[in-house]
């Protein structure tokens, strides 16, 4: 039996995840390059490096930002 999605809103709209998902596998699947992105998760910074450990929950309010260089 397959357990209940939770919702998170990335940016402003709201996305179904899969429990357990993880920051990393989010920006994949939203085709967002994970190595590129900034993340915070309901207000606080998100390691680079943990997006892989960071698990989603229900509620979760995600802001993903993509640096663009420019001059």
């Amino acid at each position: 039996m397959r357990a209940e999605a939770v919702t998170v809103t990335v940016n402003g709209r709201a996305e179904e995840a899969d429990p357990g998902e993880t920051v990393e596998s989010l920006l994949d699947r939203l085709g967002l390059a994970a190595r590129y992105a900034l993340v915070e998760r309901n207000g606080e910074p998100v390691e680079r490096g943990r997006y892989g450990e960071v698990a989603l929950e229900d509620g979760d309010s995600l802001v993903v930002a993509r640096p663009v260089a420019g001059g």
